[in-house]
């Protein structure tokens, strides 16, 4: 059948995929603020944020942290971060002291007097009833925060009228098609998104609220309605991957422990890789489309067993970005092959065969290291920390006219 030209040239513009019309092709070259940089993450995801804004806190202006472990609890043993990290087995400390060690070894960015040079705003969510990462880590966060930045800390774990105190493990949004807010009674939180709905709570907004408001009172009614998916733009990831794994030797190799038997390195396409995506995403709301806008830039962390992009479309970042007028970057883990039932179901004795970083995590207890690089997760040498670096610089960069 013959198709009418009018009726191809009436077709010609709703026919075109949204995405296709949405991204405008410029990638991380947006002109943001290097002045206005900030980053925040859920579970692993805050682990990472807030060991980035301690290590580059000369730059970093304020970080966000939702139902994470506590800076430098790991230590660097896999069995130190279930165990004590996430169970709460054992009790964990503030490591103010430690994180200032590191920079007067120029390890991390230098502080002036004992604080840093520009983090000053921190919000810390985590809800009392988390099965995942147990309260106390949220506690020693605070903590940290609090003495390191030398300013308090908004703390928030949650509210007895909508549930939220009780909420499972992950970050809490408004809006139907999400987790349930608490638990099962039993249950590891198999297939969860770990995007949680209790009523009206919303982690992102009270976490903006306290990272850039400016004194007013929080007002939900701010929040922008759902963002389209065309909307959420992809960048090259990879490139910037590759420009920290260019180095020889390598920066990361995978360490096999097998019962019995040494320690073997070897190789594969995801470690070569850092664990990390090829692609990430972004958001970047209308006001910040226009060259000159000059906006804030906030990087934002998935957790552990979380796809990166329903993460970046369901989290509610996107919701505030308009109001706050700042870009959200959304890097990414690949998945791996997550481990069935819970971290806190059976203690993990250091030694047993393991895959490293089954679930997809952010390195934040030194999976990236070796024997002979202890403690480089914490560092501004970290390899995904350089990656985050990169992102950072591109999207900072003078955009081109």
């Amino acid at each position: 059948m013959r198709v009418p030209l009018s009726a191809l040239l009436l077709c010609a513009i709703p026919c075109v995929p949204a995405s296709a019309l949405a991204d405008d092709g410029r990638g991380l070259a947006r002109g943001g603020d290097p002045a206005q940089v900030s980053i925040s993450g859920v579970s692993s995801g805050a682990a990472m944020a807030v060991q980035y804004a301690v290590a580059h806190s000369a730059s970093i202006t304020a970080v966000g942290l939702i139902a994470g472990p506590s800076w430098g609890c790991a230590e660097g043993s896999l069995s130190r971060a279930v165990e004590t990290c996430l169970c709460g087995r054992s009790p964990q400390a503030a490591k103010v002291e430690a994180a200032r060690r590191l920079a007067e070894t120029h390890q991390i960015d230098p502080l002036a007097a004992g604080r840093p040079q520009r983090l000053s705003r921190a919000y810390v969510f985590h809800s009392p009833a988390d099965r995942t990462v147990r309260p106390p880590a949220g506690q020693v966060s605070a903590r940290f925060l609090t003495d390191f930045t030398g300013r308090a800390v908004a703390v928030d774990d949650g509210d007895p009228a909508d549930g939220s105190d009780e909420a499972g493990h992950g970050i809490i949004t408004p809006g139907p098609g999400h987790d349930a807010c608490r638990l099962p009674e039993r249950g590891d939180d198999a297939g969860a998104t770990f995007v949680r709905s209790c009523g009206r709570e919303d982690n992102v907004g009270r976490m903006f609220h306290a990272l850039f408001g400016d004194g007013s009172a929080y007002d939900p009614a701010r929040r922008a309605p759902d963002i389209p998916e065309a909307d959420l733009w992809r960048f090259d990831q990879g490139r910037l991957i590759a420009q920290v794994t260019a180095e020889r030797p390598p920066v990361a190799d995978d360490a096999a422990l097998v019962p019995f038997w040494p320690i073997t390195a070897y190789s594969t396409a995801r470690r070569r890789n850092l664990d990390m995506a090829a692609t990430g995403y972004l958001y970047v709301p209308p006001a910040c489309r226009p060259a000159g806008s000059g906006c804030r830039v906030h990087i934002a962390l998935h957790g552990c067993r979380q796809d990166p992009r329903h993460f970046a479309l369901a989290a509610g970042y996107n919701n505030w970005a308009e109001h706050y007028r700042v870009i959200i970057v959304y890097p990414a883990i690949a998945p791996g092959t997550p481990l069935a039932g819970s971290a806190c179901g059976t203690p993990i004795p250091e030694g047993l065969g393991y895959e490293p970083n089954p679930n997809g995590c952010w390195d934040w207890w030194g999976y990236l290291d070796s024997s002979s690089r202890p403690g480089r997760y914490l560092t501004r040498a970290a390899p995904q920390m350089r990656v985050i670096a990169g992102i950072v610089a591109a999207v900072t960069a003078p955009a081109p006219p």
